[in-house]
């Protein structure tokens, strides 16, 4: 075999190996996107409906209000509790917030390895 030949096994060799780990990089960064994404859609998600309540906050009770945002809070599945729901009004002006977390993590034979926290503060402030 001559040194030419040599040198072009060499060469697709590495580039087996080049698509080999960059296709691994893109798988993993595919599944965290999958994984994370609907965290920050839930967010916007129930910020805007925060936003929606405060508009129409001056036909409503806070009762009434929390009956609300609790129902869209039950449908995203978000892990809060009732009593983390914070509803203010003063002088014509509510706000409403709603501290959560969110965790992303990894099974791997039968047990869950917590990769990250994401700390999430839905706020929603207005006049009605």
């Amino acid at each position: 075999m001559n040194t030419q030949t040599k040198f072009v096994q060499r060469q697709s060799g590495l580039g087996r190996l080049t698509l080999l780990v960059f296709g691994t990089i893109i798988a993993v960064v595919v599944y965290c996107g999958y994984c994370i994404l609907p965290f920050y859609y839930c967010y916007f998600e129930i910020t805007n409906q925060m936003e929606q309540v405060i508009k129409v906050a001056s036909t409503y009770t806070d009762k009434e209000i929390r009956e609300k945002l609790l129902y869209h809070i039950k449908k995203l599945e978000l892990p809060v509790e009732p009593d983390d729901l914070r509803i203010e009004r003063d002088a014509g002006t509510m706000r409403i917030s709603l501290p959560y977390r969110e965790i992303f993590y990894v099974t791997w034979k039968g047990k869950d390895y917590d990769i990250h926290t994401f700390e999430f503060h839905a706020y929603a402030e207005g006049h009605y």
